[in-house]
């Protein structure tokens, strides 16, 4: 075979490749296409936002979570137990934070006209800021309602209950994160 042969059989081989490549794209854009119901997809780099998490951090400070997920596709928050937790899709990361809700409890007894408070419980030291202030410490205000139980022996439990209320969690993590509200849901992310 000659060397003029040889070239036109490259030629043709490359003809043969470019071919398969505008099918093989016509291919995939459809396949976009169907998968997406019309919508079309973004470009490739765009779409690596859009990919499942594989992996969560755990912050342990508000501060570096509030930095970390600002701006966040979807955040989710709820207390569960006597836990808030705030959980952020940001870059391909699930990161989550967490802190204990406050609990106050009060003994007391009536005695000679007065109230006399026998112990005050407030589950441990680093609880205290947040029993006093009615914020957590990540600053997010907590409502607080009181139920009185009579003990047997004629003295009286004060139980505080902490809790959050829903729509000021939601305005005050939009605040927080520089999200819309829209994109806050009351409930869990999970991986």
């Amino acid at each position: 075979m000659g060397f003029d042969e040889k070239v036109d059989v490259i030629d043709l081989i490359i003809n043969v490749l470019r071919d398969h490549e505008k099918t093989l794209d016509d291919l995939i854009a459809r396949l976009e296409e169907a998968l997406t119901g019309g919508a079309p997809l973004p470009p490739a780099e765009g779409r690596a936002a859009a990919r499942r998490p594989t992996v969560t951090a755990v912050l342990r400070r508000w501060s570096e979570f509030r930095e970390r997920c600002a701006g966040a596709s979807l955040v989710a928050f709820d207390v569960e137990g006597r836990r808030f937790r705030v959980s952020a899709v940001k870059d391909g990361v699930l990161y989550s934070y967490q802190e204990e809700m406050p609990e106050m409890e009060i003994r007391f007894r009536e005695k000679e006209e007065r109230t006399v408070v026998e112990a005050i419980d407030l589950g441990g030291v680093e609880q205290v800021p947040a029993v006093l202030r009615g914020r957590l410490e990540c600053g997010l205000e907590v409502s607080v309602k009181g139920v009185e139980f009579k003990l047997p022996d004629g003295g009286a439990v004060y139980k505080a209950i902490y809790d959050i209320d829903a729509d000021k969690a939601r305005s005050w993590l939009s605040d927080q994160l520089k999200i819309e509200k829209e994109t806050i849901l009351q409930g869990e992310l999970q991986i």
